[in-house]
Order: C-alpha cells, then structure tokens, then sequence
C-alpha cells in the first residue's frame, strides 16, 4: 500500500494501522531483545530467593549456637560447683585434714580419727572415719555448724554423746561418730580398663591427746 493511498484512508483507520505496526515491532523487541536480559532477572531473582533462605537458616543455626554455648557454660560452672562439693579420691586426705583443722580450731581434743572401710555407691564413693573427741557442748556445736557449711559433702553418723564425770570449763563432754568424707574416684571418672584408683586414699590417724594436757 502506497502513502499516497494511506493518506486517502480515514484517520482512525491510519490510527489502528500505525498501532497495529508499533504492537508488532514492540513484541518483536520485547521476545527477541529483551529474552536474554529477562532470563538472566529470573535466574537472580532465583538465587537470591535461595540465598535469601540459606541466611534465614543460617540465622536460626547462629541463635541455636547461642543457646547451646550458652547451656553448655552452664553445664561447665554447674559442673565445677558439684566438682568442688565431690573432690576426686586423691584430694580426700586434704578434705579430711580441713576436718581436723576445724576440730582443732573450736577447742575440740582429737581422741580417736581413725579410717574404716569406705562405703562405695555406684557414682561415688566414702571415706568413712571413726571419730572420738573430748569438748565443750558449745564448741562442739560451732563444729558441727562448720561442717554443715564445709564445701565438701560429708555426713555424720552413728553419733553419742556422753556427759563427763570430770569437767572442766573447756571439757563437758565426749563425743563419738562416723564421719563420711565423699569422693569421687579415678575409676569413676574416667573407667578406663584395668585402672587403679588415683592415690591409695589411706588417712593418718590423728594422735591422741588427753584432756588437760
């Protein structure tokens, strides 16, 4: 069709006629032009919905990480705590020496601290020791005061007392127990095959001292 003979067509038919080619050409560089670029923007938009995803995850594993330091520090100064409550076998004769000490230091005679069988459980085990002492009721309260507020478990039992016929202002009474100092062993810890426990956990016996002297 010649532009003569365009120009002769009424001007809404022109008007399709040029809309109709401009449609044409806009698909044409819209398919074959823009193909490439629009594939490319879909495969990004695809990695970054995936990255996207990967750091949300990543986020959740990072606070979960978090929490579980977190617990397990917990763990660790809980564990440090009943450590220092539970001492190992070889720490035992300090235990029982800290013992001594706090009987010596509220006024208490040492007449007897001697090691009998140790009682063993499962997960621990006990130094159990023969106790007799000579003192006053006053300071035989403030020991066992003491020991109820030792760092270390330990238990009394089998316990008498008996008044004396001769007293002093230091010496009314005399007392006799069975101290359990409890410990945990070697063998315990760790298990391994054939061990032997850490230390022989044999305590010297206190000596004896006489009221008065």
């Amino acid at each position: 069709m010649k532009i003569g003979n365009l120009q002769s067509l009424p001007w809404y038919l022109r008007l399709v006629m040029f809309v109709s080619v401009a449609g044409v050409m806009y698909a044409g560089f819209w398919y074959f032009i823009t193909r490439p670029t629009r594939s490319e923007t879909q495969s990004i938009n695809a990695e970054v919905a995936q990255l996207l995803s990967r750091n949300a995850q990543a986020q959740i594993a990072s606070q979960r990480l978090n929490e579980f330091r977190a617990v397990y520090s917990a763990r660790v100064e809980e564990y440090e705590e009943l450590k220092a409550l539970l001492p190992e076998q070889r720490e035992i004769t300090m235990v029982l020496q800290g013992v001594q000490d706090r009987a010596r230091s509220n006024g208490l005679v040492l007449r007897k601290f001697t090691p009998k069988d140790d009682v063993q459980q499962d997960n621990y085990s006990g130094k159990r020791i023969e106790v007799s002492v000579t003192s006053s009721f006053a300071s035989l309260r403030s020991f066992f005061e003491q020991l109820a507020h030792y760092q270390r478990i330990v238990s009394i039992t089998n316990f008498r007392l008996n008044q004396l016929e001769k007293q002093s202002a230091s010496m009314t009474v005399d007392a006799t127990f069975d101290l359990t100092a409890y410990y945990v062993s070697a063998e315990k810890l760790q298990k391994p095959a054939g061990a032997q426990p850490a230390g022989s956990g044999q305590v010297p016996a206190a000596s004896v001292t006489q009221p008065g002297k």
